[in-house]
């Protein structure tokens, strides 16, 4: 293995491995998780503003002051949820144990998902709530049905009740066809009702089936936020402890130490390539100038790092130049302390 690569592997699975590992998929939790604010307003909208819609008119452009004030609410709302909740889950890393103000948080922040919940529910319901269109629709199917059939078999009892009967048994058999006819059109207006109430039965479970599916969809939206927001606070606390125990490495003191003495080495990035190096005497007074302290040996130390990374070369006599920019060493000797 190239030792490049291996320096690659070991920032990603001993130095940095939660924040290299995991950072791509806390982006994604992360920015999905809004996605489950954005449907919850939007349902929690139906229910708040169906209930402004029962407000008399009280002034002018009333219902679109409505509209855009549920709206800001709404918004408003799973903001500061998203906001209590970001804000617990990094006290409760960072703490790690129970306390008065993590209960108080807790409590608030149930409040404001069972509240979130609630409406969510209710709008979904009042989006979803086909009830009275499916009762009316079936009442005037039922009714329409009804009326042509029984309009179609009174016009033949009518019929034959004005027939002319001499004798008994003509008066007989014309009352018992007005008999079957009666009973024949009872039985058929039974039957459009019993279907016609199965059919709308029908209707309804499925508009039952439909709100159960949103109750899932609601408990999956909350889940959504509540994993989003928390994951991102474990990242977020993960990557911290990871950059705080590496800044107390002597290798990273060392590196902090090379790129300061670099910067000042390039006189603040000033110095170009080919440009002639500080000596040693200038460039300990420069030092010293700046309020560092460091030994003669941390300096040579550093010099002899330049020529061994090539950031610097002898020329003519005893001088060296620069052959590289200030970015281009700043960089080298970073990736050659492989942090």
């Amino acid at each position: 293995m190239k030792l490049d690569k291996y320096n690659k592997l070991r920032i990603k699975l001993e130095v940095h491995k939660l924040e290299q590992n995991y950072f791509t998929l806390d982006r994604i939790m992360y920015y999905f998780s809004f996605l489950g604010n954005i449907f919850l307003i939007y349902f929690g909208y139906f229910f708040v503003k169906s209930i402004t819609n029962n407000i008399p008119p009280l002034f002018p452009y009333q219902e679109t002051f409505f509209t855009f004030f549920v709206a800001l609410f709404l918004t408003g709302y799973e903001l500061t949820k998203r906001f209590i909740l970001e804000q617990l889950s990094i006290s409760i890393l960072q703490v790690r144990r129970f306390t008065t103000s993590i209960a108080i948080g807790t409590l608030i922040c149930i409040g404001l998902i069972a509240g979130s919940f609630y409406l969510s529910i209710k709008g979904a319901h009042r989006l979803i709530d086909n009830t009275e269109t499916i009762e009316t629709v079936v009442e005037t199917q039922t009714s329409q049905k009804i009326d042509s059939i029984a309009a179609y078999f009174d016009r033949e009892i009518t019929y034959y009740r004005n027939q002319p009967a001499k004798t008994r048994a003509d008066r007989a058999y014309r009352d018992s066809i007005v008999a079957s006819l009666q009973q024949t059109k009872e039985a058929k207006l039974g039957d459009i009702e019993t279907k016609s109430n199965e059919k709308a039965a029908g209707k309804l479970n499925l508009s039952d089936e439909n709100s159960t599916a949103f109750f899932f969809i609601t408990v999956f939206l909350e889940l959504l936020i509540l994993v989003g927001v928390g994951f991102n606070a474990f990242y977020t606390i993960g990557s911290y402890d990871e950059t705080k125990k590496l800044l107390q490495t002597p290798k990273f003191k060392q590196l902090e130490l090379n790129l300061k003495l670099l910067r000042l080495y390039y006189q603040n990035g000033k110095k170009l390539v080919g440009d002639p190096t500080l000596s040693f005497s200038k460039f300990e007074s420069l030092v010293q100038t700046q309020g560092l302290y460091y030994s003669q040996k941390d300096l040579k130390a550093f010099i002899t790092l330049c020529q061994e990374l090539e950031i610097t070369r002898d020329t003519k006599g005893r001088r060296k130049e620069l052959t590289m920019s200030y970015d281009q060493a700043k960089k080298l000797i970073e990736n050659q302390e492989g942090l």
